[in-house]
């Protein structure tokens, strides 16, 4: 066996070796180290607020609620990972995305949660309120457009239940269904008082 037959050997096991024994690989590694800098509350709303444009401390603090000592341990994770940067701007120290591409993180995280709260909704069956929902509006949008955002709102409620309480989506799901029965209401109506009481709670 020559020497370019020894590598390729090589090479053929290390890779067998990555995908029998359960070893990531150095691509793998690094986008799980990623998925941990934003792994928390704060840094997930620091995303989120950067991608709307740049930030001083003071500014971070304010909207997030955070102290600057508890802050600046978030922005260090952040940075660590080259999410962040930060520079002088008009004479003070601004906070912002390293690359618009940071956002896609979010996008990618809100993607997964709508999916999982379709499916915790799919599980339901047909939903008996879209037919009052269509008698309101169907002299403006198709049934099969009714029918979408009635699963629409319910998810928005479904998604604002999670939060608010930190279960699974499903158990969200299963909670709607619970206050809607128990006050008499359609899903859809619980859905809709549920959004109502969290745009009121954020006007506060």
């Amino acid at each position: 066996m020559n020497s370019y037959d020894i590598g390729v050997e090589r090479y053929h096991t290390s890779a067998d070796q990555s995908v029998d024994g359960g070893f990531a690989g150095p691509s793998m590694s690094a986008a799980a180290e990623v998925f941990k800098a934003v792994a928390h509350p704060v840094r997930a709303t620091i995303l989120e607020l950067l991608s709307q444009g740049e930030l001083s401390i003071p500014e971070v603090c304010e909207r997030t609620g955070v102290k600057p000592s508890h802050l600046s341990r978030h922005l260090a994770q952040m940075r660590a990972q080259q999410l962040i940067d930060c520079a002088r701007s008009g004479g003070r120290l601004v906070y912002r995305l390293a690359f618009p591409e940071a956002a896609e993180l979010l996008a990618a995280a809100r993607s997964v949660l709508h999916a999982r709260t379709a499916a915790a909704l799919s599980s339901l069956g047909p939903l008996p309120e879209e037919e009052p929902f269509s008698a309101t509006w169907g002299d403006r949008i198709s049934a099969p457009e009714t029918a979408l955002v009635s699963r629409s709102v319910i998810a928005d409620a479904c998604r604002a239940i999670a939060d608010r309480t930190g279960c699974s989506s499903e158990a969200a799901a299963g909670r709607l269904i619970m206050t809607a029965r128990t006050c008499h209401m359609t899903l859809l109506e619980a859905a809709l008082d549920e959004l109502r009481s969290v745009e009121a709670s954020s006007n506060a």
